[in-house]
């Protein structure tokens, strides 16, 4: 048994999709979420500001005593997750080893479509993932620069349908009957896409399959928290608290969350 944490990670608020599914399934699970929103996007940056801005956030997770980190954030996961594994003892589990089984066993027609930042995307993480799952299947990847910032600014509906509807007029002609949302903030589109690729499309969502194999990771290796032990959610930004107290708490459905600020490099 072991009552620390879980801690997990992302670029902004996208990590939070993940996080409410781990809390969802391992609810005697206490955790701390630490978004890097003064930095977001991630997608644009280069390979080695995205791990060293990773890294930051690793560290501050680490010196909350943590048993357990998560890559809430698909470009960190596909970018820095191979490289910071090496530095740390604690195992990380990243979201895009999640959604590409995932998809692998979704798919029918073994036709998949990705979408993601433009640094997920330039790394065929996915494709790579997918393939050593069934190498028979076509994996297309289409870079969405607009998305995660969209989600971020959780403007009216009017402008993400707008904007969601002109970022994916690139699948118009791909063939795919499954399409994988290849960044934690796109499900907080998940309506806006769906409308645009229609209701026949299979959408997978990383996140459930994080949460699954946290839970099987933590019962392998005995760390369930106690159920007697008290359970706490602690919530971290980069950026603006107040900000990203008022949209996660919307996001959670929790009206108690209250973010602080940190500076992760410190």
């Amino acid at each position: 048994m072991d009552n620390r944490p879980i801690g997990v990670l992302d670029s902004g608020l996208g990590g939070l999709t993940v996080l409410k599914k781990v809390i969802e399934k391992m609810p005697n699970e206490s955790t701390i979420f630490i978004g890097d929103q003064a930095n977001m996007p991630y997608g644009d940056r280069s390979r080695e500001e995205i791990i060293s801005l990773t890294r930051d956030s690793v560290n501050f997770l680490l010196s909350k005593d943590v048993k357990i980190i998560i890559f809430g954030c698909n470009t960190a996961t596909a970018v820095a997750m191979s490289t910071i594994q090496k530095e740390i003892p604690l195992q990380i589990i990243g979201v895009v080893q999640s959604g590409a089984l995932a998809a692998a066993r979704t798919t029918e027609t073994k036709n998949v479509a990705v979408i993601g930042t433009k640094a997920t995307v330039d790394s065929h993480s996915y494709l790579k993932e997918i393939q050593y799952r069934d190498p028979e299947i076509k994996v297309s990847e289409f870079s969405q620069p607009k998305l995660a910032p969209l989600a971020e600014a959780n403007p009216d509906e009017d402008t993400k349908n707008a904007v969601v509807s002109e970022s994916l007029t690139t699948l118009k002609n791909a063939d795919y009957d499954t399409l994988v949302l290849g960044c934690t903030h796109y499900p907080l589109l998940r309506d806006e896409i769906v409308a645009v690729v229609g209701q026949d499309k299979k959408i997978v969502d990383p996140a459930d399959q994080v949460a699954q194999y946290t839970y099987n990771v933590l019962r392998r290796d005995d760390l369930f928290a106690e159920s007697t032990a008290p359970v706490k959610h602690d919530y971290y930004t980069t950026g603006e608290a107040k900000k990203f107290t008022e949209i996660t708490r919307q996001w959670m459905n929790d009206d108690t969350i209250v973010g602080r600020h940190v500076d992760a490099e410190d």
